[in-house]
């Protein structure tokens, strides 16, 4: 299990409706810096590196935050697990 800390930086950096640029993606790059590629959807990641491709579920409460971020009605910091291992470069 990986710690990801969405934080108030995250969330006024991030675009709406990105998959890489979201604040949940750019809290996991930052947790994870040689993960790869990083693709976050409202109820996945999806990680690529060196031609290989993962996919991880996230948390429901990753998924409510996503949610309310894109509609431009919500976006507070918190804390998630993220059932990944660390990645090494």
């Amino acid at each position: 299990m990986t710690t990801v800390s969405v934080t108030a930086a995250h969330i006024a950096e991030g675009l709406r409706d990105s998959c890489e640029l979201c604040p949940v993606a750019l809290a996991i790059r930052e947790a994870l810096p040689h993960a790869g590629a990083i693709y976050v959807d409202s109820r996945h990641v999806t990680f690529g590196r060196r031609g290989h491709w993962t996919e991880v579920d996230l948390p429901d409460a990753v998924t409510s935050f996503i949610e309310a971020f894109d509609r431009g009605t919500g976006g507070w910091p918190f804390t998630f697990e993220l059932d990944y291992p660390a990645v090494t470069p």
